[in-house]
């Protein structure tokens, strides 16, 4: 099967939270920012940034994540940024 390459919306699921744990929890901005305390608590990519505010981009982890690759996600910190 051809893949185009083209970014795939990301989907709210169980299979994808339990994914997007295994890389957000241990992301240098996820931990700095205290992020699993705010709304939403993870899957950015899917859900959009963080309530927090006056958060800066310290470092990311989402470019290595499952979900990011099968997806054709691009630049990453979705955290931080719509």
């Amino acid at each position: 099967m051809f893949d185009s390459g083209k970014t795939t919306p990301v989907e709210d699921t169980d299979e994808n939270r339990a994914i997007c744990r295994k890389y957000c929890t241990i992301c240098p901005n996820y931990k700095y920012h205290q992020l699993g305390k705010c709304q939403p608590a993870e899957l950015f990519c899917a859900l959009g940034k963080s309530s927090r505010p006056n958060m800066k981009q310290i470092n990311c982890f989402c470019t290595g994540c499952e979900i990011y690759l099968k997806h054709h996600l691009r630049m990453g910190y979705f955290c931080v940024r719509k």
